[in-house]
């Protein structure tokens, strides 16, 4: 048997977290979630309240529906929504409020249907309009009309080839504050990555999901909290120096380890000394590398509906 066929009859008898839930306060049904207070059916999930549906939501208050959506309150169907209130049907907005079916604007206020503005405030389609203009117009427009003059005005106006803010040497997109970062999307605040999704503070990571303030991390996926040195692993916080392993948190030295808990020197949830582990680890990296097994991530074999994709996409995995 191999060392992965080893780890994964461990996986399928070791007793798993139903869900990645961290100091949150009636919200039990969202994954992924870190201090947040009455969210509902929400993945990716951290420091909101009272937010329903949808996925990678921050310090965000009052939204519904609301995909990458930081800093911002009272918003819905917004997606890439930054710094913004009272917001809806809208798209790549930053520091804007009381706007509806609006793309790619910055700073506006009281718009609606409008694509690329900046700093404006009471237009429709991209028209001006006097306060009291404003509002009567809106009076006028039926919801049909203005998504269908929404459409029609955005293959119209010339948009951005890239998202990026306060970047240096980057390739990807929806970059921000980083150097150095090769395909990289959704970055935040990150140096030296090369294939990063969904990532804050992180440096020297590369083919990495979900991460958060962590350092030297390869082939993983959800690693989060001062982690470092920590590849083709699965839900890690607090960790250093693991390999193969999935839902350990606050762990050292481990490999081939899942659900352990402040442990240091295991080998499949098994105790060693530093120096058994030492020469373990070395002889099961010599065996798996004759095998062409090292190198190679943890193998999925869960079901759609267990997984966290199942909160977007339906539990069946059609579509």
């Amino acid at each position: 048997m191999t060392f992965l066929q080893e780890l994964e009859e461990l996986r399928q008898r070791t007793p798993r977290l139903y869900n990645i839930n961290v100091n949150c306060e009636n919200s039990e049904y969202c994954t992924h979630s870190d201090k947040n207070k009455n969210c509902y059916m929400v993945c990716q999930i951290n420091f909101c309240e009272d937010c329903l549906y949808g996925g990678v939501v921050l310090e965000s208050k009052d939204c519904v529906d609301c995909f990458y959506c930081e800093h911002s309150e009272l918003c819905y169907e917004c997606i890439d929504c930054d710094h913004s209130y009272n917001c809806s049907s809208c798209q790549d907005i930053k520091n804007c409020s009381d706007c509806r079916w609006c793309y790619d604007s910055v700073g506006c206020k009281y718009c609606v249907g409008c694509v690329g503005l900046r700093q404006k405030e009471f237009h429709i389609f991209n028209k001006p309009y006097s306060k009291e203009a404003y509002f009567k117009k809106l009076r006028e427009l039926t919801p049909e009309e203005i998504t269908d003059e929404f459409e029609t005005l955005q293959l119209k106006t010339p948009r951005k080839y890239l998202h990026e803010r306060q970047t240096e040497n980057c390739a990807g997109d929806y970059i921000e504050k980083s150097k150095n970062c090769f395909y990289c999307f959704d970055t935040h605040e990150s140096i030296d990555c090369l294939y990063l999704q969904d990532c804050w503070d992180n440096k020297d990571n590369a083919d990495v999901m979900y991460s958060w303030h962590s350092e030297l991390c390869y082939e993983s996926f959800s690693i989060g909290l001062q982690s470092y040195n920590c590849n083709f692993c699965n839900y890690v916080r607090t960790s250093s120096n693991l390999e193969y392993c999935e839902l350990c948190f606050n762990c050292k030295d481990c490999f081939g380890c899942v659900g352990l808990k402040n442990k240091q020197y295991y080998i499949l949830n098994k105790s060693y000394s530093h120096t058994e582990y030492e020469e373990k680890v070395a002889e099961i990296k010599t065996h798996m590398r004759s095998d062409g097994e090292y190198g190679k991530h943890l193998p999925t074999t869960y079901k759609f509906e267990d997984t966290a994709a199942a909160v977007f996409y339906g539990g069946d995995g059609g579509t």
